[in-house]
């Protein structure tokens, strides 16, 4: 891989802005074409015949800023025998009214505002001074020089036409839909714990995704896209009745690890694994099926454990009565309210007494129990051992 065909790869992957490099393949024109011309006759700069055209009587020279009919941007300079072309960009964000102006003016309808701003949002914002910059950087590396000239090009084709015509792509509800229907599929999947259509719906939608070209490979735009998968997925959790904590907790600690990558695929396998997490938590409470209000009851305590509290407490979180709760909880779980905090309580201290280093005082505090000898006599009734012989058994070394 040479340097251009590396350029190529890592400018759009650091910039989000499109690098096209044309060794005489006309196919790269041709999906040039297909991927960013919204209209031929307001845009023949970007078909295959207009760029070929414009290449035989460009000059190696210079570097050109392209501006076009429709509002968008394309710096396009010849390095050896290629050319390269680097967008197409827009300079800023989406304007209703700026919009009507440029179709007005191309002698557009309003029925065209739609798709064209399907078109217009899927490109990337770029100054265009940064863009020649990057230009200049390349054919400076490629060539040893950077001597070349910027010349403008005002391409103003409103009157090449007869009848308008635009790409059916960013017309098409049909892909939009489906992407739609893909999501709610999504959150029903993962409200079930089914891990293997979750898949399988990742790869539908990743491909639809593609298709409608709203996401780049840069990476701020995948950090977008994996804060869409985490909503999907944090509603499907939300359906299945997981706690709000729990389901942000488990959120937010893959969004922290997606903020130090710089890798698509990281991100990607990331998401994978938050997936994962989040159906094999749902698939934990359904297995236990409990009812709505013993679930609350220990979705309560378990974002609670370290407090104080009281089974009339504990009953108010669930949305019922003190006598009901108890009879319901006992009878779905086998245990007393206080029996079931305290069997959680140990199990976390449990974990840590075999893990770490930390004193029982430390970590009968951290569940709970500011009386060290309740917790050793409560640990004892639940692990037939007290704290510092369980220890003793159950240290993981060093």
């Amino acid at each position: 891989m040479d340097f251009l065909e590396s350029a190529a790869v890592l400018v759009p992957a650091l910039t989000g802005l499109s690098m096209t490099v044309y060794n005489n393949d006309t196919d790269i024109l041709d999906q040039f074409e297909s991927q960013y011309c919204f209209s031929p006759q307001l845009q023949q700069i970007y078909t295959s015949e207009g760029l070929q055209c414009f290449f035989a009587n460009g000059s190696e020279r210079f570097i050109y800023e392209i501006f076009e009919t429709l509002g968008s941007r394309l710096i396009v300079f010849q390095t050896g025998i290629r050319w390269v072309m680097m967008g197409p960009f827009v300079e800023d964000a989406w304007s209703d009214q700026r919009a009507r102006l440029v179709l007005a003016q191309a002698e557009a309808s309003e029925t065209a505002v739609s798709s064209y701003k399907a078109y217009r949002c899927s490109l990337p914002i770029c100054k265009k001074s940064d863009a020649v910059r990057i230009a200049f950087l390349i054919v400076e590396y490629t060539e040893g020089e950077g001597g070349r000239q910027v010349k403008e090009v005002y391409l103003d084709e409103k009157n090449m036409h007869h009848t308008l015509t635009f790409n059916d792509d960013y017309a098409d509800a049909s892909v939009i839909n489906r992407r739609y229907a893909l999501e709610d599929q999504l959150i029903e999947a993962v409200s079930r714990g089914n891990i293997r259509q979750v898949q399988r719906l990742t790869k539908e939608m990743d491909a639809v995704t593609f298709d409608i070209k709203f996401i780049s490979d840069n990476i701020r735009d995948q950090l977008v896209s994996a804060a869409i998968w985490r909503t999907l997925v944090r509603m499907g959790a939300k359906q299945a009745g997981l706690s709000p904590v729990l389901i942000d907790s488990i959120s937010q600690e893959y969004a922290q690890q997606m903020q130090h990558t710089a890798s698509k695929a990281e991100i990607g396998r990331l998401i994978e694994r938050m997936v994962e997490c989040i159906c094999e938590q749902i698939r934990a409470k359904n297995k236990e099926a409990y009812s709505l209000w013993v679930s609350r009851a220990i979705e309560y305590m378990s974002t609670n454990l370290s407090k104080s509290m009281t089974t009339q407490e504990i009953a108010r979180a669930a949305g019922m009565g003190k006598p009901e709760l108890v009879r319901r909880f006992r009878q779905e779980t086998g245990m007393t309210v206080k029996q079931y905090l305290a069997k959680k309580r140990c199990e976390i201290a449990a974990e840590l007494l075999g893990s770490s280093k930390t004193s029982v005082q430390e970590i009968a505090a951290y569940v709970g129990y500011t009386d060290n000898n309740y917790f050793s006599k409560v640990f004892k009734a639940n692990f037939g051992v007290t704290p510092w012989d369980y220890r003793k058994t159950h240290i993981t070394p060093e």
